[in-house]
């Protein structure tokens, strides 16, 4: 048991866990659309990609953490395995642009603007009266830039990969990525409150930060209010079957139920395990009754 816990450890403090979140992510938009998990180059590119950028953003941000945020159990982790965190960001990058050359020249454009997101969440590049900020920093932007990148990367990439970019615009692509985006703007709320304390000293006024923890719950059942909303508008106008409708709104109805279970007492891998394990519950759910269709 304390072999699997460590390993479960390693697994979510590297960053591997949410990135493998990140990929079933990606298959579930090809199930969605195409009916499989579409191309394994570009599942594990988007793996590793998400890999890279979680493990840079750990890094350049550890200089700017407070003392009690620096000696959190994942900050920790990151400190006390030097190596092998440096060793996995630097094998992500490899990996990633390995698989880039393996993708046609529209999947490099698509992927122009979550690398740009991506390194703004980073780096301060906004001039403002109290310093350079990052996207991060603008009040409870935070979520929206996070759930952006997460719905362009998993909805795009498959669908630009396997078809012309102008499928881009199908409404079927469109609605996938608007529920992607939804999904993840939901997942992060979680997160905002568990880093509240943090972000409150450091002047970012996340959602939880400006209208409370109670609120913020609030706002994000309401938009998987929504989420329901675009599931049901695609099931009758367009070309989503009754089984597959149902298992998105499954994986809807247990965010529903964990995202209200976020407290910032929770101990740090309670959120991975609660949280980002609903992304691989949205793909499972799908994968099945893709499976008995």
């Amino acid at each position: 048991m304390k072999m699997l816990l460590q390993a479960f450890r390693f697994l979510v403090f590297s960053n591997i866990y949410v990135s493998l979140c990140a990929m079933t992510f990606t298959a579930k938009t090809a199930l969605l659309l195409y009916g499989n998990n579409g191309s394994i180059k570009v599942n594990l590119l988007v793996f590793f990609a998400t890999l890279f950028l979680y493990c840079f953003h750990r890094l350049f941000h550890r200089g700017k953490m407070i003392a009690e945020e620096r000696n959190e159990e994942r900050h920790h982790w990151a400190d006390e395995h030097k190596r092998t965190f440096y060793g996995i960001t630097i094998s992500s990058f490899i990996a990633a642009t390995v698989l880039m050359f393996y993708m046609p020249i529209r999947v490099w454009l698509i992927l122009i603007p979550v690398g740009v997101l991506g390194l703004g969440y980073s780096l301060p590049f906004i001039p403002t009266k109290s310093g350079w900020k990052r996207l991060r920093d603008l009040s409870w932007l935070k979520a929206l830039w996070i759930a952006i990148a997460y719905g362009w990367l998993t909805t795009f990439i498959p669908v630009v990969y396997q078809t012309d970019i102008n499928n881009m615009l199908n409404p079927d692509v469109l609605l996938v990525f608007a529920r992607s985006c939804l999904f993840v703007f939901v997942l992060v709320i979680p997160f905002d409150i568990r880093d509240m304390q943090h972000d409150t000293k450091n002047g970012i006024k996340s959602l939880p930060v400006l209208v409370g923890v109670n609120n913020a719950i609030k706002i994000a059942l309401g938009i998987l209010a929504v989420f329901f909303l675009l599931v049901i508008l695609q099931y009758h106008y367009f070309n989503l079957q009754e089984i597959v409708a149902c298992a998105v709104c499954v994986s809807a109805l247990e965010a529903y139920l964990v995202v209200p279970l976020s407290k910032q007492s929770r101990p740090d891998l309670f959120y991975p395990l609660a949280i980002e394990t609903s992304m691989i519950f949205h793909w499972l759910v799908i994968w099945v009754a893709v499976i008995y269709l």
